[in-house]
């Protein structure tokens, strides 16, 4: 018994500790030298500590193995994983869906990297560690306030280019920074309850817990104060479900209530509309709307991994560019289930909705079974999943907040389960075989370590390489002005490189003088991707500057393909064609514009330039 005790004390330790380093460097390292400070850190950083955790599920393979919990987590987890690599390699660009979109970064590697740590928190956290989930969450709440706070004084130490509310956080966004603290305000909040605790730390909790929820609300993030609000009153509703019935109902007929005129309010009806709804809520249902569309094109396997921006103005409403503009797009459908399904496919969206009904359902079960801080640590976590999902419902998965929904709901699969015992009596040590696992898992982490170290260098390289080149220099000077060429064609040449970090170090030779190099560098993006909407308009306008009319016109017959309510592509079409002394097709061009843009200033635009 002292050697299974031993085996299983390793397990539940140094496994915890780094999905907890991970956690804590995920959500708060951001780089301010690179191309996109916030997200392809965070992507490196998750596919580095996965791999290293990867190790330890191996060779702890036992407790997988060692209970039905595990087994059928890891059958779901890995189903997921299949069917999104399928439609990985199925989708036209795959440096996209796999290491997804500009800005964004949701391709393949960020899900297996998810699911690794997933499955690994279901494996290792337990009723004797769970509490260390929750005091690494007090320490990155303190950072991310007091980080918060400084940016809403004024008194960031780093000047952002930032359109939004001041309130940016670790994560790049109000909307996300509030998720984030939402999630964890929330299980602040639900360890105020738990039993053994000394006033002055359950006064320091609620006052941390307070000041997030003051944050988001100066963050201006209507999603975040929702979130927040949905994960308090589930914990609340459960605690008094499990305490007296009558109150439990009670709270649940008021919960109900509460919700139904918030969402009634959200949508424009009733007396918390004035305080509720945003613009925003009508953009995501445009959003929402194409999202369904693509997966209708498409839907067994979607439109490819992490391209809904590819798509986006193919399948946006027509009203969409008449209300917001002809260039405005998105490239995320601003729902995590949407997306899925828009982009991967019906088998991943279903995979997904099944991973999460047997969270959902472990979760239950646990709070039926358990009692006492048990009890009010697995509620805490239900209440946050619940919290995390609120949001996925309406923004999108950023890194910075997904790896809190994936942890947390492992942990509720691995809290669920009611004592260690019921995963060990299956397998028991011997003493020989204690060393085999600690072996194993440094060979085999360090193997995966190793080939992720190797695939972020070149990531990396290529950030750093397109952050250098946005300098500024006097192209006046020739020796400046070679080496900025220099800096360009270092971005074009770098392995790895994001697609649009190519396109803007081309478009800057071009208007640097180095026009033959830059086209070159477009043309190949657009000849790999041939739905970039960027690279084709890159090359029309550069085409209609050096008066090879033919050449722009083909190219913005490419966008309009792609683009079939771009009013803006029609005009300049038409004047292409008018150079050219094809009026036949300029006026087409002005028909076609007026057809759906009929009094907006566009058609107004194009009466004026067209009219024969």
């Amino acid at each position: 018994m002292q050697v299974k005790n031993l085996y299983f004390s390793d397990a539940s330790t140094i496994p915890v500790r780094w999905l907890l380093i991970s956690l804590t460097l995920v959500t708060l390292y951001f780089q301010t030298t690179l191309a996109d400070p916030f997200n392809s850190p965070k992507l490196w950083l998750l596919i580095i500590f996965a791999s290293w955790v990867a190790g330890y599920i191996i060779s702890f393979k036992h407790l997988l193995s060692s209970s039905l919990v595990f087994r059928r987590l890891a059958s779901i987890v890995t189903a997921f994983i299949i069917f999104l690599l399928i439609s990985t390699l199925l989708t036209d660009n795959l440096y996209v869906a796999f290491i997804g979109e500009t800005q964004r970064r949701n391709g393949f590697l960020q899900y297996l990297a998810l699911s690794i740590m997933m499955i690994a928190s279901a494996l290792f956290f337990r009723s004797t560690n769970i509490k260390k989930l929750f005091q690494i969450t007090y320490l990155i709440a303190f950072i991310s306030a007091f980080y918060a706070l400084l940016q809403t004084t004024g008194n960031d130490f780093i000047s952002w280019v930032n359109p939004y509310n001041s309130i940016i956080g670790t994560l790049g966004n109000p909307n996300f920074a509030a998720a984030v603290m939402a999630i964890m305000g929330v299980i602040i909040f639900s360890s105020v309850f738990t039993s053994g605790q000394k006033i002055l730390v359950k006064s320091t909790l609620v006052l941390l817990a307070f000041s997030l929820l003051y944050l988001i609300y100066k963050s201006d993030a209507l999603q975040g104060l929702l979130a927040y609000g949905l994960g308090v009153g589930i914990f609340l509703t459960v605690i008094l479900w499990s305490r007296n019935k009558a109150l439990g109902l009670a709270a649940t007929f008021i919960g109900a209530l509460i919700a139904l005129t918030s969402v009634l309010g959200i949508l424009q009806v009733g007396p918390l509309q004035r305080y509720l709804y945003k613009p925003s809520v009508s953009l995501r249902g445009h959003y929402w709307d194409a999202g369904f569309e693509m997966w209708i094109s498409q839907p067994f396997f979607g439109i490819g991994v992490d391209r809904y921006g590819a798509y986006f103005k193919e399948f946006r409403d027509p009203s969409y560019p008449l209300t917001y503009g002809f260039e405005i797009t998105s490239t995320n459908a601003h729902n995590t289930f949407i997306q899925f399904f828009a982009t991967s496919g019906m088998f991943v969206g279903l995979t997904y909705i099944l991973l999460n009904m047997y969270i959902l359902q472990r979760a239950i079960k646990g709070i039926k079974n358990f009692s006492g801080n048990k009890k009010v640590y697995l509620i805490g976590l239900l209440s946050a999943w619940v919290a995390f999902h609120a949001q996925s419902l309406v923004s999108i998965d950023n890194i910075g907040i997904a790896i809190w929904g994936w942890i947390i709901g492992g942990s509720i699969v691995g809290l669920s389960v009611s004592n260690i015992e019921e995963t060990e009596k299956s397998y028991t040590p011997s003493k020989s075989s204690i060393t085999t696992p600690k072996l194993l898992q440094s060979l085999t982490s360090g193997a995966f370590a190793l080939l992720a170290l190797v695939l972020v260098s070149s990531l990396y390289a290529s950030e750093t390489n397109s952050y250098k080149s946005s300098a500024q220099v006097d192209l006046q000077d020739a020796n400046l002005r070679s080496f900025y060429k220099e800096l360009q064609l270092k971005v074009i040449n770098s392995p790895l490189v994001d697609p649009s970090y190519t396109l803007f170090a081309a478009y800057n030779l071009i208007e640097s003088g180095f026009v033959d190099e830059g086209l070159v560098a477009i043309e190949n993006v657009s000849l790999n991707d041939p739905r970039n909407i960027t690279a084709l308009n890159f090359l029309a306008f550069v085409y209609e500057q050096l008066g090879d009319f033919p050449k722009s016109i083909t190219y913005r017959e490419k966008i309009a393909n792609l683009d079939p309510w771009g009013a803006t592509n029609y005009l300049a079409l038409g004047k292409s064609y008018k150079q050219l002394g094809n009026l036949s097709k300029s006026q087409e061009m002005l028909y076609k514009i007026i057809s759906f843009a009929n009094g907006n200033p566009i058609a107004e635009l194009a009466t004026k330039e067209l009219r024969s």
